[in-house]
């Protein structure tokens, strides 16, 4: 009878397992395609060449490298047809600055992005406020965030291309593509920085209708003021760019009244100035070809030492750089101080010269040296730590924009003296032994006190 039980137990086990076989005897079935998500790109060094656009119009100037590592990611990842995607590009530190310090918010920047494959049309990413923070000349502007959206109207395989990436200000326009010199405003180069990814879904949608404006317009009966005039950002990479019958007046930016702190050299002494400075030129908004009167103004100068200085015998100077489309420099001169008594504090002056513009586009006037000229020997003041020996240029700083038509008359007379010619007065090597021969009579009939008080001996002036 037991023997009998064990078939009945077979039999059942049979039962129990066959269906467990069947069930892994049939092929399991095809899983359903899957989106692909998207392959985001970076971080990953990249390189892009620049060319610099004053009011936004010309071919270009100043060509420039940015090197730097850029991320551009989508979200959702994998979008579906009728998705809004939100998309952004970052790059970690920027481009490098000009000669010309930037305030926070100065350059709001715009990136252009190609749409392909399913998708077709293109994108732009912005960032309105640029650099986040002040930034010195020649330093770096910072990381940069831009981002903005795209419809996905249709399934398939497609990519986003970054083709344009755009600095803007009020004054001047920088527009950067792939690397390469060439006219990146007109003439730009997709960039090697581009996502593949897949719209998921099947067919085509339509994006929805932009939000009607409302009938009625909110008043606004006083325009909003503002310390500095905004730059209307373009829709899309198709705005045309102004032309230089539609140039705005673009207002100058004199530096100051500002306190600044100088070095200053007479000899071998080396002492420190302190005074409120003011740089301003004018006309502010000028055409080519117009003669600009740059204006120095300080409201005290360094202390003078024991010895009084006859009247007519130190007269204040000053040389600025000219740049950004300009180049040269500008010799300023004031009138000369009457008579002065020891240890006394120089009265403030009035430093003035003038400046022929050239090209269209932004002019940076930079103070690089002032000069306390004195028939011997003269005193020298800049923002090195020896003026003399290792001369740096100040932060008195001022801009203005020349338009891109010529000069009017008024302009073109200018005003204001100073040299008009923009160079530096020369000087020969023996004029350094004629004044040495002077400062040594001098000490020789004043006594060794003098060296105190005397400015040191001319140098070779430096641009």
């Amino acid at each position: 009878m037991t023997r009998g039980r064990y078939p009945v137990r077979v039999a059942a086990f049979a039962l129990v397992l066959a269906p467990l076989l069947l069930l892994l005897a049939i092929p399991a079935a095809a899983p359903a395609r899957a989106t692909l998500p998207a392959a985001a790109v970076g971080p990953t060094a990249g390189t892009l060449g620049c060319r610099l656009y004053f009011n936004d119009a010309g071919t270009g100037s100043s060509p420039t490298v940015w090197q730097d590592t850029f991320t551009l990611t989508q979200s959702p990842a994998a979008p579906k047809v009728g998705d809004t995607v939100t998309v952004t590009l970052t790059a970690k530190t920027g481009p490098d600055n000009g000669p010309v310090g930037l305030n926070a918010g100065d350059v709001p920047v715009n990136v252009t992005l190609a749409l392909g494959g399913s998708l077709s049309g293109s994108a732009t990413l912005r960032m309105s406020s640029y650099p986040a923070r002040a930034v010195a000349p020649e330093a770096p502007l910072g990381p940069i965030t831009t981002t903005g959206t795209y419809f996905a109207s249709a399934a398939g395989a497609a990519t986003l291309t970054v083709g344009r990436v755009t600095f803007t200000n009020a004054s001047a326009t920088t527009h950067c593509s792939a690397a390469g010199d060439r006219d990146h405003k007109a003439a730009p180069v997709p960039t090697s920085i581009v996502e593949s990814f897949t719209v998921g879904g099947t067919g085509t949608a339509t994006p929805p209708p932009s939000p009607s404006p409302s009938a009625t317009p909110s008043p606004s009966a006083t325009p909003s003021p503002s310390a500095k005039p905004s730059l209307s950002l373009p829709s899309s990479a198709t705005d045309d760019p102004p032309t230089a019958t539609d140039e705005v007046d673009t207002p100058a930016q004199p530096f100051g009244p500002k306190s600044v702190k100088l070095n200053c050299k007479t000899l071998s002494s080396l002492s420190s100035w302190t005074a409120t400075h003011t740089l301003s030129m004018s006309p502010s908004n000028p055409g080519r070809g117009a003669k600009v009167t740059v204006r120095l103004k300080f409201s005290a100068g360094p202390k003078s030492g024991p010895v009084p200085v006859g009247a007519g015998d130190l007269v204040p100077k000053a040389t600025v750089k000219v740049g950004g489309v300009g180049s040269g420099t500008v010799n300023l001169r004031g009138p000369a101080y009457g008579a002065i008594n020891p240890n006394a504090v120089l009265p403030g002056a009035t430093l003035t010269g003038t400046y022929t513009t050239s090209k269209a586009g932004l002019v940076s006037l930079t103070v690089t040296n002032i000069v306390f000229d004195h028939p011997q020997v003269d005193t020298e003041c800049n923002a090195g730590a020896d003026p003399v020996t290792g001369p740096a240029a100040t932060s008195i700083v001022a801009k203005f924009t020349v338009k891109s038509r010529a000069a009017t008359g008024d302009e073109s007379e200018g005003g204001g003296g100073g040299n008009g010619d923009g160079s530096l007065p020369n000087t020969g090597e023996g004029g350094v032994t004629a004044l040495l021969l002077l400062w040594s009579s001098a000490v020789l009939l004043l006594g060794v006190g003098l060296v105190v008080v005397l400015p040191r001996r001319r140098g070779i002036p430096r641009s």
